[in-house]
């Protein structure tokens, strides 16, 4: 590496506070469970993608937030002494 470092892959699991292994040989489960299947990939959809685009098109109808209005450009010309 650049700056000498080392990398290395994690050979021991990691414990909380309240003494509980997390997320040993599980992994993280998705808020959302979408099947992605291998031939719609290959053809180019996103199943992933499309489940999250339709869940923030329906928070956003939920709960619309107003987009506020753009403040003037500054003025950045340059004023030559004469």
């Amino acid at each position: 590496m650049e700056d000498n470092g080392i990398a290395t892959a994690a050979e021991t699991g990691v414990y909380g506070p309240e003494g509980k292994w997390l997320i040993e040989g599980h992994g993280v489960d998705p808020d959302i469970v979408v099947d992605d299947l291998p031939h719609a990939t290959f053809e180019g959809k996103d199943a992933q993608l499309d489940a999250a685009l339709k869940l923030l098109e329906d928070e956003i109808r939920k709960d619309p937030r107003p987009v506020p209005k753009a403040p003037p450009y500054p003025d950045k010309s340059f004023k030559y002494a004469q």
